[in-house]
């Protein structure tokens, strides 16, 4: 009842600002925005009430309409095109030809706080995209639609699944173990994009496609999104955006006519890549034939025996649909814009889908003339079915149930040997036919259909994300706003272990159910005074106060051993085979900040920011801690014409502007790591029931300290050639010390992993964005967009004797790679298993002269890329538009743990040499003479010698990738009108057209532990998840 209860607390005040009245001393102005070169118009410009909140973009049509009092301003703004303010007066239309000036500086840009600032008064690194630039890559994780659009910015799948989560982070990472994702805030309210790591009791964090929640927003309901890259640009939010902010501003209602939009797409998709299978050796043991065996090591192919493609047969084409409608409009006073979407995504593998429905509705009204009120309400229903991942279940649960994790359905898949055909996986009497696993008990394998179709994992997240705000101008130099909204959301996960399923202690079922939920509730006020000091001197102050509040839940039931076979409950399950356990986590954030602005002439810049935060998870002593930051920016082409230097704007350099900032922010600790963590439970399969609490988990660290981040930024803006070509550079340092780690400690100690502080990260890169306008004539344009980023995180201390810091296992089987960050190395390092050499380097061998596998691991590779770069092109002739978008990648090492699956199981072709002979170059460690032994490169060597050579599976990640091309046609709007229709528009979309890279498994884009590991997360560790998918959208844009 309380759930109900807060999200009547938040709809009722919205529906309450919904009230419509009449227009007093206002003038409806309407009016078309066009190119005063080409006369086409422009669409999403913003046309703005100077000094008000009052604002609108223009249609399909370049057409507008807005309300504003005789006197007042309006500014008329595009990107790429210079703005224009024009006095309302006695006339009702009002229209405007923009000049182009290669990128406008006088576009207003959303940032921290909701603060609107013109383009050219920032003075650290922002970057900003429209509605059509997200949109055109038709991806539904709106993650996805940033990558190679936004220089500094790296992000990651985490598989191909319907649904799976993306991995975000910019400009590195800060933290050893804590989260390194920007904040993501709606329309000025944060919310959550967080991805649970596990899906419960019994499921590891490589089980299950997991989404993060940012997948739950809309594409189709933003209007705009900037990307806040650094702690100067963020730092108004406090703890929450050091590293970095997402700010979405949604549609908005438009005074005037009523408006209706639809558009829907539909899409096909196939797998993009997989894995090479050798195909000379069929199933067996050591060269015999066994068939239940589960691995590929007997005999060879005969000539005339069917090799099945068990690959080629098991991923189907998936088809996708999106439907989008919305209609806005409304009155001189007040203005609504509702939304509606569905999305439904069928996967490649059989029996997974992801599902979202989502309803928004946001007004905004004019209550008195100096006071605004406005309001938005989403609701989101999210649904996931998929499959396990990985190894499937993990070889020792929580609860003590040891299985050899064959419920995997990559794994199954690619553990099937290609003489047996897959699909036959139903035995007469209606059981699994699967791989026996004679080699040992623990080897037996799941069949991937039976994976598929009998053990689901589902996920149903119902979640609400509402807003209120006022704004109340006192004086016409003071505004002052209060903001308020929740973002909460319940998510329903089960995963189901039918019978029959050859997990270790579940062949009888399992299920696992899984309640989340999630709140987050902010508060915030700001009072914003401006005030001019003189003719050219133009200041403002914001003082506000902030308050978070957050909590989480979660309970967990686990099941086992059903009493009817074919009925998946945990009702179906005996009292001592359950397990529940049930946690929570609360925190609370209270903050006060300040932000100053000043310019000369707008020509030079001033901004001082600060912002202390007192966070409720670290101790009482050190609960308090102050951050600032100091940032400038120089126009240098209107210092040198204020100073006679030069006359007038130049051709070749109309305008250069420099700007640099130092920042402190910092960063508090996970709630409750104070204390001892234990585990609470109320039952451990015991003839009766009973609760207990289980041993330490986790060291609490009662001193703990925040963390701080300095950083320094300094870049330059240049315009070339009247403004056809924009050149914005970044160089940045950032020292990122008293880490807050999560780290493994000694068996002694009693825990598996303690709390500490300790330890530096460096981070330093540079960013380069370049726009041109190679050719702009009145029936055709080109515009090109070049993102370049480089960085890299070094690991400069750790405390005590610590040489690294794990963050993410891919286990194969009992051989372990995980990614680490590694003392005096990168943080994108890679911990792995490795051979036996002595100090010169050279092998150390058995007797019989076989390599040896080191019982230390060593770094074996860093998944931090060498740089990035992402280039689009847009191109328009007459109603065509023709767009794409590469998507460069160098550098960077990728984990195998796929390839390491498929040696293994004798598929990989790195097996082709079993039965050789050779003499491994090394010494015999008994002897220490050099090894003039031959050796067979047999079962057992690839199996537990090649296998324990991580080094073998860490190949380069570098792509080329064409990650979309979109082409669409405006259907001429003479034909439109005879059937009553303002615009039409159709197109095509092609996704993941071309890969071009040298890494041999399914995609060097990989984050097979999704997006909830801490730290660096589990991206570049490749470990037998879904492949990625290429595909095609066919859809329209209907306006009415």
């Amino acid at each position: 009842m309380k759930r109900h209860a807060n999200f009547r607390h938040w709809i009722l005040p919205m529906l309450l600002l919904l009230g419509v009245s009449a227009a007093i001393g206002q003038t409806r102005i309407t009016g078309t925005v066009t190119d005063s070169e080409t006369g086409a118009p422009l669409i999403g410009a913003t046309v703005e009430n100077v000094g008000t909140s009052n604002g609108t973009v223009t249609d399909l049509d370049g057409k507008y309409a807005i309300t504003a009092e005789s006197g007042t301003a309006l500014r008329f703004s595009y990107i790429g095109y210079s703005s224009v303010e024009k006095t309302v007066g006695a006339a009702s239309v009002i229209d405007i030809a923009l000049s182009s000036d290669g990128e406008n500086l006088d576009e207003v840009v959303v940032t921290a706080l909701g603060i609107r600032k013109e383009k050219k008064a920032l003075t650290y690194a922002v970057q900003t995209l429209q509605s059509e630039s997200i949109v055109e890559s038709q991806q539904p994780n709106i993650v996805n639609s940033l990558q190679g659009k936004v220089a500094g910015v790296m992000i990651n799948n985490s598989s191909g699944a319907p649904g799976a989560a993306s991995v975000i982070m910019i400009r590195g990472g800060t933290s050893l173990s804590g989260n390194n994702q920007p904040l993501f805030v709606v329309d000025g309210i944060p919310i959550d994009n967080s991805a649970p790591i596990g899906g419960g009791i019994g499921l590891s964090a490589q089980n299950t496609n997991n989404s993060n929640r940012g997948i739950d927003i809309n594409p189709e309901d933003i209007a705009s999104l900037t990307v806040l890259k650094g702690p100067a640009a963020a730092v108004l939010y406090g703890l929450r955006a050091s590293e970095g902010a997402i700010i979405i501003t949604t549609k908005k209602g438009q005074a005037g006519s009523f408006r209706i939009n639809y558009s829907n797409a539909f899409s096909y998709d196939v797998v993009n890549k997989v894995p090479e299978f050798q195909t000379a050796y069929k199933q067996g043991i050591d060269g015999n034939f066994n068939p239940d065996a589960r691995g590929s090591w007997g005999p060879a192919f005969g000539p005339n025996e069917t090799i099945y493609d068990n690959l080629g047969n098991f991923f189907q084409p998936a088809v996708t649909q999106r439907h989008d409608i919305s209609a806005s409009g409304g009155s001189e006073r007040s203005t609504f814009y509702l939304s509606a979407s569905r999305f439904d995504q069928n996967g490649i593998v059989p029996n997974t889908s992801f599902d979202r429905t989502s309803f928004r509705l946001s007004a905004d009204s004019k209550i008195a003339k100096n006071l605004r009120a406005g309001g938005s309400v989403n609701y989101i229903n999210s649904q996931n079915q998929s499959t396990l991942g990985g190894s499937g279940i993990a070889e020792t649960n929580i609860i003590g149930a040891t299985g050899g994790g064959g419920g995997g359905t990559i794994r199954g898949l690619y553990n099937w040997p290609l003489n047996d055909d897959a699909r036959n996986y139903i035995t007469e009497d209606g059981k699994q036919r699967t791989l026996l696993g004679v080699e040992n008990d623990a080897s037996f394998v799941d069949n991937p259909y039976w994976s598929v179709y009998n053990n689901p994992t589902n996920s149903n997240v119902n979640r609400v994300i509402s807003t209120v705000s006022l704004s109340y101008d006192p004086f016409s130099f003071l505004n002052i706003t209060y903001r308020a909204g929740t973002d909460f959301y319940d998510e329903k996960f089960t995963s189901i272990r039918s019978a029959g399923t050859v997990i270790g202690g579940e062949e009888k079922g399992a299920i696992t159910e899984v309640d989340r939920f999630n709140q987050i509730t902010t508060s915030t006020l700001v009072v914003t005074g401006k005030k001019s000091l003189g003719r050219h001197i133009n200041t403002s102050l914001a003082l506000g106060h902030n308050v978070e509040s957050a909590r989480s839940t979660s309970a967990n039931w686990y099941g086992r051993n059903f009493i009817v076979p074919t009925f998946a409950s945990i009702n179906n399950v005996l009292q001592n085979e359950r397990v529940i356990s049930a946690g929570g986590a609360r925190r609370r954030i209270v903050g006060a900040f300040a932000d100053f602005n000043a310019d000369w002439k707008s020509i030079f810049f001033l901004n001082i920011r600060a912002r202390n935060d007192w966070s409720s998870t670290l101790p009482v002593a050190n609960r308090s801690f102050f951050y600032p930051s100091f940032s400038g920016g120089i126009v240098l082409t209107d210092l040198l014409n204020e100073i006679g230097v030069a006359n007038g704007e130049s051709d070749f350099i109309p305008y250069a502007k420099v700007r640099a900032s130092w920042t402190r922010v910092g960063k508090d600790a996970p709630p409750h790591v104070l204390g001892n963590t234990y585990f609470n439970t109320t039952n451990s399969f015991t003839a009766g029931p009973r609760g207990f609490i289980a041993n330490v988990y986790a060291f609490g660290a009662p001193a703990l300290r925040p963390e701080f981040t300095n950083a320094f930024e300094a870049g330059v803006d240049i315009r070339l050639f009247k403004g056809k070509i924009g050149i914005d550079f970044t160089y940045y340092n950032m020292k990122s010390d008293d880490q807050i780690l999560f780290t493994r400690v000694p068996p002694s100690a009693s825990s598996f992993i303690s709390y500490l502080n300790g330890g530096r990260i460096d981070n330093e890169g540079v960013e380069l964005m370049v726009n041109a306008r190679p050719v702009k004539r009145s029936n055709f344009t080109w515009n090109i967009d070049l993102n370049f980023s480089r960085n890299t995180s070094t690991v400069v201390e750790l405390p005590g004797t610590l040489d690294r810091v794990e963050q993410s296992d891919a286990s194969v089987d009992g051989f372990v790679a995980q990614g680490a960050g590694f003392l005096g190395q990168s943080l994108f390092g890679i911990n792995g298993d490795v051979w036996k050499r002595n100090e010169d380097g050279k092998l150390l061998l058995d007797d019989m002269g076989y390599p040896q596998v080191s019982a230390i691991k060593e770094v074996i590779g860093d998944r931090n890329p060498d740089f990035i770069v992402g280039l689009t092109n847009s191109l328009r002739f007459g109603n065509f538009n023709f767009s794409f978008l590469w998507d460069f990648r160098i550098g960077g090492d990728i984990y195998n743990a796929t390839e390491n699956a498929l040696v293994r199981n004798g598929l990989s072709t790195k097996t082709l040499e079993r039965g050789s002979t050779t003499v491994f170059d090394g010494i015999i460690e008994s002897t220490g003479e050099p090894n003039t032994q031959q050796v067979v490169l047999d079962q057992n060597y690839y199996q537990t010698i090649l296998r324990g050579n991580g080094q073998l599976f860490v190949e380069d990640g570098s792509w080329y990738r064409l990650r979309y091309a979109t082409l669409s046609y405006r259907i001429p709007k003479p034909l439109l009108e005879r059937i009553n229709v303002k615009g039409l528009e159709v197109y095509a979309t092609g996704r993941n057209l071309i890969l071009i890279t040298n890494y041999s498994g399914v995609d060097p884009e990989v984050s097979s532990g999704g997006a909830g590991v801490p730290g660096t997360g589990a991206m570049g560790m490749d470990n037998l998840g879904t492949p990625s998918t290429k595909g095609a959208d066919f859809g329209l844009r209907l306006s009415f």
